[in-house]
């Protein structure tokens, strides 16, 4: 009787408690920039994004960061090269998206953001949770985000890896929605197949809570310091929910939202909302 419970027990944590330990995060906190702007005729951008690289590295208790597009003003090489140097002060690894100014504004743009970073996207997993950033870029000056072929089916490679109960968190430039990116349902339908926690961008340059399609869409601060004396940038904790803090430069932490880490199960998507996307590319 006796090895038959316990054979029974063995088998319960076997099945049950080893796979969610497996997927279950422990806490951890990681920096979020975006929107930098580093230019060559305004060196203030550049001060901001040093200010938040040595906070962070004093702070001792943040894991990475991520930076999530609009590195520069105009996606010139030498702006991109400084920024580098900057995020490369940081004590800890750095992951790194493409925005609409780090492409539109020269078209030889793409090809430099990745000879100077290496690449515009990125994947890797970090304590029991996957993160994967893909660029969004404008195919004209003056229009919207748009996600290219290739970048949906390296997501499809990439999300085939990774196992149905993991969390995930996924970064880009522009909100996905209707207005800021032409084709935004080529990733929704992807994302909403597995635990997609939520999105984190920029763009805006300001805290904002959306919904992608039933997505949680988070738009986080800008680097910049607009009109206060000191930029800034936002602090993300997951623990079992989601924190996420504005962090001033040399000012507390605000917490201004907080997220429930759940299994996601999204509902079919809402194809009323979905946008007749017409592409002129012409020059």
């Amino acid at each position: 009787m006796y090895k038959n419970y316990f054979k029974f027990i063995a088998l319960y944590v076997f099945i049950v408690v080893i796979p969610f330990l497996a997927h279950s995060a422990t806490p951890f906190k990681f920096a979020f920039f975006t929107d930098l702007h580093v230019s060559e005729s305004k060196m203030e951008a550049a001060d901001d994004l040093l200010n938040a690289v040595n906070e962070v590295n004093a702070s001792g208790n943040i894991d990475f960061v991520l930076v999530s597009g609009d590195i520069t003003q105009n996606g010139d090489r030498n702006s991109l090269v400084e920024a580098k140097q900057i995020l490369q002060k940081l004590k800890i690894p750095f992951y790194i998206v493409a925005g609409n100014h780090d492409f539109r504004w020269t078209t030889s743009g793409p090809i430099v953001f990745d000879e100077v970073f290496g690449d515009n996207k990125f994947s890797f997993t970090h304590k029991g949770c996957k993160f994967i950033g893909f660029t969004t870029t404008p195919l004209t000056n003056s229009g919207n985000g748009f996600i290219m072929n290739q970048d949906i089916v390296w997501m499809k490679k990439e999300l085939s890896k990774v196992a149905k109960k993991m969390p995930i968190y996924v970064v880009t430039h522009y909100p996905l929605q209707t207005g800021d990116v032409d084709n935004w349902y080529s990733m929704t339908d992807i994302l909403r197949k597995y635990n997609v926690q939520s999105m984190l961008g920029g763009h805006y340059h300001r805290n904002t809570f959306l919904n992608y399609d039933g997505i949680p869409g988070v738009i986080l601060r800008s680097t910049l310091r607009g009109k206060e004396t000191l930029g800034g940038y936002s602090i993300l904790t997951v623990a079992d929910s989601l924190s996420i803090t504005e962090k001033r430069i040399n000012q507390p932490e605000q917490n201004w939202l907080t997220l429930a880490i759940t299994k996601k199960k999204y509902k079919k998507p809402d194809m009323s909302i979905r946008p007749i996307v017409k592409i002129n590319t012409a020059k």
